[in-house]
């Protein structure tokens, strides 16, 4: 680790402040007659041993060596420093805290082995640190030598084995701040991780209702602008016929502008020609997310009449009596049922009826679209199943997906026809209220 990056972790304030520290021991140990160090090695240690208070935390390794290099000369001259024995316990407490696992636990093997060398030392010299140890006892010590050993020995463990469970304990807590950060950290990347999700899944929404609600209006308008141009002007009620699908369109066209508002609106962005948070056309109902926008206020009746004003053969048989469904579920009914006629009208033959059945049963209702699959490329199944993987439509995962969303499911198929081509059937079950 490189001195610059080592002080921008450890921070400067932390080095100043050991550098402060390390002035204020050299101080006390060289103005108090008591403390100042009485020979070389004593000198040499007490060097070392504020080098390490000043590095120990930038430089945790550098400190280590320092510290062990003074605590080394201290056993050796006879535990002596009292000044290089504090600096000792705040390196030790330092590197215990701070430090790597691997010096953790070197440390910790060394410290009974360096309490040994330091109760041997005091045996066999004398100083006041034995004094103290034997004067802090109730009585006289039993065992001789031996009794005396085991005395200096816990004498000497007990203060660094304190130092280093002090900075076990420390090393605990900053494990214990530091995984809290992490699940800190983890929850908030959860929660953007689950709010990007939730636009994700609002934006795919949002595509499958525009194109639910554009694909169904061209497709009735392009039906009306066709027949408009095969109407026989000369007959009687030519002119009728086309004022009657031009208002058709017109009507078409309305309806989907305030369905796209509608979709908008829920954005919170400013409609076509209206404010933002403005209602949709009078008569239907506010939009709600998660409910598909045209079929907030459409109902099959209404889809049915739009589509039988296009021109088509539309013929609607019902089977059963209708079950109860909640509001979701009758607007991906209605939702789905609209997208299955647009395919017809897009992909169908116009000049053959479209049928559409819907069997109603207890537990939901099953709607089976069929229509003539209409000649040349760009229509049928093909066209409405393959464009959706090369981005073109969405008709079919569209229908899929809300279908999903209830716990419906859809099915298609194509029947070849007796006299030649084929129909296209789509199957839709859409379950009834579940709760």
């Amino acid at each position: 680790m490189d001195a610059a990056r080592a002080l921008g972790q450890a921070g400067r304030w932390a080095v100043a402040v050991d550098v402060v520290l390390a002035a204020l021991l050299a101080a006390a140990a060289w103005l108090f007659g008591g403390l100042r160090p009485t020979s070389p090695a004593e000198t040499a240690s007490l060097v070392l041993i504020l080098a390490a208070v000043v590095v120990r935390r930038p430089w945790p390794w550098v400190a280590w060596t320092l510290g062990l290099a003074g605590g080394l000369i201290q056993v050796a001259d006879g535990l002596g420093g009292l000044v290089a024995l504090v600096g000792v316990v705040l390196v030790l407490y330092s590197v215990t805290a701070y430090g790597p696992r691997l010096m953790l636990l070197l440390t910790g093997l060394i410290l009974p082995v360096a309490a040994v060398a330091g109760s041997i030392t005091l045996i066999h010299r004398g100083t006041g640190v034995e004094r103290l140890a034997y004067g802090l006892l109730p009585g006289p010590i039993p065992g001789g030598v031996i009794g005396r050993g085991a005395v200096l020995y816990f004498a000497v463990l007990a203060p660094l084995a304190a130092t280093y469970l002090a900075g076990l304990a420390r090393r605990s807590v900053l494990k214990a701040q530091q995984a809290a950060v992490r699940e800190s950290v983890a929850a908030a990347d959860s929660e953007r991780a689950a709010q990007l999700a939730a636009v994700q899944g609002q934006r795919a929404d949002l595509a499958r209702e525009v194109h639910d609600v554009v694909g169904h209006s061209l497709a009735v308008i392009i039906a009306q602008a066709d027949s408009v141009r095969f109407r026989d002007m000369n007959a009687a009620d030519g002119p009728e016929q086309v004022q009657a699908s031009v208002a058709a369109i017109a009507a078409t066209a309305r309806d989907s502008l305030g369905e796209i508002r509608e979709v908008l609106a829920r954005l919170g962005q400013p409609e076509p020609g209206g404010q933002p948070g403005q209602e949709g056309q009078p008569g239907r109902g506010r939009y709600e997310p998660g409910r598909p926008a045209a079929a907030a206020g459409d109902t099959l009746p209404e889809l049915f009449a739009r589509v039988r004003q296009a021109g088509v053969a539309l013929t609607v048989r019902h089977e059963g009596e209708p079950s109860d469904a909640g509001p979701e579920e009758r607007a991906v009914l209605v939702a789905v049922t609209r997208e299955m006629l647009t395919n017809a009208l897009r992909h169908g033959d116009r000049a053959a009826p479209v049928d559409v059945l819907l069997r109603w049963s207890g537990d939901g209702v099953l709607i089976r679209v069929r229509n003539r699959e209409g000649a040349g490329a760009g229509t049928g199944l093909t066209a409405a199943a393959g464009s959706a993987g090369s981005g073109a439509g969405r008709g079919i995962p569209g229908m899929r997906a809300r279908l999903s969303r209830v716990g419906g499911t859809l099915s298609t198929a194509r029947e070849p026809l007796p006299g030649g081509g084929q129909d296209f059937v789509a199957d839709a079950w859409v379950p009834g209220r579940t709760g």
